[in-house]
């Protein structure tokens, strides 16, 4: 990963290859220009005033002609000042990276766009690390791309300080990285049993303690919803537990659960063809879990964490739950299979009702891509919200707000538990097409007991899909979409709940 570096000192007197400044749109006077060379300023607001006026994300790039430290000097447009936002800084300080990276770059050196201050410089470096991620481990002729090294931030303060934001914000995004990582590989590399390698890959007996729970142990215990969905296919199910432990005392943990289908069929109630090779995907909750607990373990945040992730692979066969079948869950309750699709609020709710039986948090959020309904409602940049704490939903709409993140809440009033009762069990798997991702929703509340607990439905925003909004730090394929959110509630969490 790129190494980004904050100093002290004036842009006029560092040697690099390209200088970036930011514009705003129409601005007329800007004092870091103000500091060039005066024939190489001539220049730039002769060329600029024809061809760059500043507009969200356009560039204009002048060679200096040995007029300066700076071999190129790149305009780039920050947009309406009064609108420039973190997210907007974000995206803008990528596409900078992305810009000088396809110049064949080594190196460049960039100036704050605005005020210098903690959550601008956090915001950028995310950009700037997120932005120049690929995944082509599956290429055989892959890319020439240059060396892409190091990044230098240029302040007129207290650089140290904004040293340890930008080398926070690299554990963060290599953490979000590691997980797109895995939520990019196919189902032949990532069967439950790799995924799990995968998780014991971060074991560290000081700081992350791991366990697998294997079918045999799972059919002990009375997980039995996770081993109905896992059961058609030749890769059993595994449950991934990971605990990070970051205080001494006897604090209850929070228990995060994510979805992992390392593959997603629909079972025998098959999906249809048509991009099926997406359900690769169906595994992003747990594969963010996995990312989330990395990262406060190397950020050792004094929080106490126990990630949990259900991992099966739906598959139509012979020996594949059906509907119409009856599952006897981990709590107690009876559920009526009446589709197989909807296999993942199954293998949560009992992940979710294991993990507060064992463990008593003090809340538990869920992280999946578990309905369609959801992409229907809020469309491919929002990520659903429903729960039974509205102070815990409020904070991490508040968190995503800061993260670029968005999050919305979506009402979970009793009506919406009516639609899943059924005639011969307890409760069933769905609840009709109307207000699918509601109903999820309320399907899993019934196991939760009276745990504060909220729901991110990450079916939209898990991946670059149909109506994702492009930006730059969000290359095709996963995204890593919660991550850098809970990671923030997380390092917040003593002032949370």
């Amino acid at each position: 990963m790129v190494q980004i570096k904050v100093e002290n000192g004036k842009s006029l007197y560092k040697q690099t290859s390209l200088l970036v400044i930011g514009i705003f749109e129409n601005e007329k006077e800007n004092l870091e220009l103000n500091q060039l060379d005066p024939e190489i300023l001539s220049v730039i607001k002769e060329n600029s005033e024809k061809e760059f006026e500043g507009t969200e994300g356009s560039n204009f790039v002048l060679h200096t002609m040995g007029k300066g430290p700076m071999k190129r000097i790149m305009l780039i447009g920050l947009g309406i000042k009064e609108g420039f936002t973190n997210e907007k800084a974000r995206i803008i300080a990528g596409k900078a990276a992305l810009h000088a990276k396809n110049l064949g770059l080594t190196e460049f050196c960039i100036i704050p766009f605005s005020k210098t201050d903690v959550d601008l410089i956090e915001a950028m470096s995310e950009g700037i690390y997120l932005s120049l991620y690929s995944f082509n481990r599956y290429k055989t002729i892959k890319k020439v791309d240059s060396d892409f090294s190091s990044v230098t931030i240029l302040v007129n303060s207290d650089e140290s300080k904004f040293q340890s934001v930008v080398d926070k914000s690299k554990i963060i995004s290599e953490s979000v990285n590691f997980g797109r990582d895995l939520s990019n590989l196919p189902p032949n590399d990532c069967s439950p049993a790799q995924l799990t390698s995968f998780a014991l890959s971060l074991t560290n007996e000081d700081l992350i303690k791991s366990r697998i729970l294997e079918r045999y142990e799972m059919e002990s215990i009375g997980l039995s919803a996770i081993i109905s969905v896992g059961k058609g296919s030749n890769n059993p199910p595994k449950l991934i537990i990971l605990e990070y432990n970051g205080t001494t005392d006897n604090e209850k943990p929070y228990l995060l659960v994510g979805k992992a289908v390392t593959f997603d069929t629909g079972g025998i109630s098959l999906k249809p063809g048509d991009k099926m090779e997406e359900m690769k995907f169906d595994k992003c909750g747990g594969c963010n879990v996995l990312a989330i607990v990395r990262a406060i373990a190397l950020l050792n945040l004094p929080v106490n964490v126990v990630g949990i992730v259900p991992s099966v692979e739906n598959m139509p066969s012979g020996t594949s739950y059906r509907p119409g079948d009856v599952i006897k869950m981990y709590n107690g309750k009876t559920v009526e299979v009446v589709n197989t699709d909807a296999e993942g609020r199954l293998i949560l709710a009992d992940a979710m009702a294991y993990g507060i039986d064992t463990y008593k948090p003090k809340a538990v959020i869920d992280m999946a891509t578990l309905t369609g309904a959801c992409i229907i409602a809020l469309g491919a940049n929002v990520a659903a919200m429903m729960g039974t704490n509205s102070e815990l939903i409020n904070k991490l709409r508040k968190y995503g707000e800061s993260t670029g993140e968005k999050m919305w809440e979506l009402p979970l009033f009793d009506e919406f538990h009516e639609q899943i009762k059924s005639v011969v069990a307890d409760i069933k798997n769905i609840g009709g097409r109307a207000g699918g991702a509601i109903t999820a929703a309320a399907f899993l509340s019934n196991f939760i007991k009276d745990v504060p607990w909220v729901h991110l439905d990450i079916a939209g925003t898990a991946w670059t899909q149909d109506g994702t909004y492009d930006r730059s730090y969000n290359p095709k394929g996963a995204t890593g979409f919660g991550i850098r959110t809970l990671i923030k509630f997380l390092e917040n969490s003593n002032n949370e709940l």
